[in-house]
């Protein structure tokens, strides 16, 4: 299993259940049939950046850390810094050309960011496209882009 897929699961087993330790992320994983040790699971809680919260019976759980929107913000602005090449729109589908390499980690950042004009993304090493609700959220877009310039 790709550790991308794994990661995914493991975001999800969160959700859903109070995990305490990292055997028992082995355990319900392996309840799922993917086999896994607790060395890589201790990996992927790094990898993750996972932290221990309190929990509703004083105790302890991990969870994924909340990314403000500030964050995401300065993340975001430092990598269209450096990524940005050029960005175009027509009707409601802008398009953003990056360095490639680079617009996989924009988008996932671009989707967060701008979340209530964005309809979906779609991306591949160098560009992304963005679909938005409107016409008006995809100039709005835009225009957010042409900062970078």
């Amino acid at each position: 299993m790709r550790k991308k897929d794994r990661h995914r699961i493991i975001a999800r087993l969160l959700t859903d259940n109070n995990i305490q330790k990292q055997e028992d992320f082995v355990t319900l994983l392996q309840e799922k049939g993917i086999e896994v040790t607790q060395a890589t699971i201790s990996r992927d809680i790094k990898e993750m950046k996972l932290v221990k919260v309190p929990s509703a019976d004083n105790r302890y759980r991990y969870s994924v850390p909340v990314e403000t929107k500030e964050n995401t913000s300065q993340r975001l602005e430092k990598l269209m810094k450096e990524a940005f090449v050029s960005v175009d729109q027509m009707e409601k589908y802008v398009v953003l050309h990056t360095i490639p390499g680079n617009a996989k980690a924009s988008a996932d950042l671009i989707e967060k960011q701008y979340k209530e004009q964005l309809f979906a993304t779609i991306c591949d090493d160098d560009s992304i496209l963005m679909i938005a609700r409107t016409e008006e959220s995809a100039k709005f877009l835009r225009e957010e882009f042409f900062k970078y310039l």
